[in-house]
């Protein structure tokens, strides 16, 4: 028997991403949005990854108020990582209906109830009836 799961991954709504932006382009919209100089904004950006190995390293936690929270973490076997915690308003800001442009599949999907995807699960899959 097929999983809820399986169904929302086929019904449900997904983003077509874009390519991801590199750093040199997300270096000169932020200049072209700030005026200052590629350069110095590539600077801070490589900074900012090394304040936040230093802080990391030495067990602190670094908060950037409108981006979020960085924290160090170890896993049992003694692995370290570093998690990332988004701040509230940059969350909010994305689940804003009207920031979203990119190109989105089955955007539809996202009011589909659990009844509404087992009835296409199983119009699709007769041979692996959707449990819910």
């Amino acid at each position: 028997m097929a999983k809820i799961l399986q169904a929302v991954r086929e019904y449900g709504p997904k983003l077509d991403l874009n390519k991801t932006a590199q750093l040199d382009h997300v270096v000169a919209w932020m200049s072209s949005r700030t005026g200052v100089n590629k350069s110095e904004v590539l600077m801070v950006m490589q900074e900012l990854q090394e304040a936040i190995l230093f802080f990391s390293g030495q067990g602190t936690p670094m908060k950037i108020p409108g981006v979020g929270t960085f924290s160090p973490s170890i896993n049992r076997h003694g692995e370290m990582k570093i998690n990332f915690r988004a701040d509230v308003a940059l969350k909010k800001g994305i689940n804003n209906a009207d920031v979203y442009v990119g190109r989105m599949k089955n955007k539809s999907g996202a009011s589909l109830t659990n009844a509404d995807l087992k009835t296409l699960w199983d119009a699709a899959h007769p041979d692996d009836p959707l449990e819910i």
